[in-house]
């Protein structure tokens, strides 16, 4: 009995292995600080209180959650042969599970996540927004299968997937706002006037979001450039090289630092000095940092960790909501 529950619990563990449960607590917590830091802050200064329950932000985020979850699953099951070359000693799907066993896990797990968003749509009362998670869930179905061996439609294709991560909270907030004051006509130009809000301020955390992903996703191309070359997928490190990939990096971050100065001081400007503290301090450094490490990168562990300051860079931007809540 004790070897059984050992073997038991062993498998387990290789089926929580292939959800990436600490990038699963990331999704998680980017949806809770936009909806607590960014939505009620706003809504509160027009003088309105926020329409979507605590029940609903839940099913949102349960809904997130497990559809990104369903497509780390499906990337495992498409990637087993690249996985082999790249990471031998962490694969999981064709060492420790079957890809059977990994099929059915990801309809499981994807199914459960397609019925919280329709459950969240009939609140919402448009079944038009399940739409939106069926199509997630194409895409990443796709991306796992096709798009990632593609020159740039894979790094675009996700970087648009984890951009929507915020900005379905601003999709969801804007209905359940237009359901609450539709009735009123005064309140009605207060919700719209909320409504333009949100969509500068989680449009612009949602476009960083985007920025930043694509960076990492070129430099983890970067870190898999032999097991990718083997299988014949066409990133950019496989077609265009290290070096021209490296300049591309750099010209990349170099833009991603332009586009969000231009949002945090020209498009969503906060009073004060800890927007711009806040901004050199979290982001710009670190991205200089990057900028070094990419540079002097010349194996699987450089750019590895370049991947790394990549992710944290995103993570500190998207704690900028906190400043937000504070001032606002």
């Amino acid at each position: 009995m004790i070897i059984f529950a050992l073997f038991k619990g062993i498998r387990m563990m290789n089926y929580i292995k292939l959800l990436r449960i600490p990038n699963l607590f990331f999704i998680a917590g980017i949806q809770l600080l936009m909806h607590y830091c960014v939505v009620v802050p706003l809504t509160e200064v027009c003088g309105i209180a926020p329409s979507m329950s605590p029940l609903q932000l839940i099913l949102l985020i349960v809904a997130t959650v497990f559809i990104a979850a369903g497509g780390y699953i499906i990337n495992d099951y498409f990637d087993m042969r690249i996985d082999e070359i790249n990471n031998p000693d962490t694969r999981i799907v064709g060492k420790y599970l079957s890809r059977k066993e990994t099929l059915s896990f990801y309809t499981v797990i994807t199914v459960m996540g397609i019925l919280a968003g329709a459950i969240l749509c009939y609140f919402a009362r448009s079944l038009t927004y399940v739409f939106i998670f069926l199509m997630v869930v194409g895409l990443l179905w796709f991306y796992s299968s096709s798009y990632k061996r593609q020159l740039i439609v894979g790094n675009l294709v996700v970087s648009v997937l984890m951009a929507m991560v915020p900005f379905v909270v601003a999709l969801f907030e804007m209905r359940f706002l237009l359901l609450e004051y539709m009735p009123s006509e005064e309140l009605r130009v207060e919700q719209m006037l909320v409504n333009s809000s949100i969509i500068r301020w989680i449009g612009g955390f949602s476009l960083f979001v985007f920025c930043w992903t694509f960076i990492r996703e070129v430099i983890k191309d970067m870190k898999d450039e032999a097991g990718d070359r083997e299988m014949e997928c066409h990133t950019i490190p496989v077609v265009w090289g290290v070096g021209k990939s490296k300049i591309i990096i750099s010209l990349l971050i170099v833009m991603a630092l332009g586009v969000g100065a231009y949002f945090v001081f020209g498009v969503i400007p906060l009073e004060g000095s800890l927007t711009w503290r806040f901004f050199l301090s979290g982001i710009v450094i670190p991205a200089i940092v990057l900028l070094y490490l990419i540079y002097k990168a010349e194996d699987k562990e450089d750019y590895r960790w370049g991947a790394h300051v990549a992710k944290a860079i995103m993570i500190i931007g998207t704690l900028y909501s906190v400043v937000v809540w504070y001032l606002l």
